[in-house]
């Protein structure tokens, strides 16, 4: 077998992946911020719930879009893996914020 026989594939990133990280860092920020303003002003409203129950509902379709991007072939699965820890570190912030909420 020569080596031109031979094909080798590139690999990419999945653009999947890279999106649902994007998203999942901007939910991150997204928490610090409805935390302290959560902090300061005590009974943030309604509007407050909405952009925290919106957030909470894009990181898990991010984590659910990060595991189905490591199934894509060919791809740097950095990406997707990073995509799930971020996303999966928001939902837990969010079901603490989400908790907290409730006991106040």
């Amino acid at each position: 077998m020569s080596i031109e026989s031979v094909k080798f594939r590139g690999r990419h990133h999945s653009h999947r992946a890279i999106t649902f990280l994007v998203t999942g860092c901007v939910c991150l920020v997204a928490i610090l911020t409805l935390a302290i303003l959560s902090a300061v002003f005590g009974n943030v409203g309604d509007l407050f719930g909405i952009l925290g129950f919106a957030g909470f509902v894009m990181v898990i379709l991010g984590i659910v879009m990060s595991v189905l991007s490591m199934k894509e072939r060919d791809i740097f699965i950095k990406d997707s893996v990073t995509g799930i820890v971020i996303n999966s570190l928001a939902t837990l912030f969010y079901l603490i914020l989400y908790i907290r909420g409730l006991v106040i």
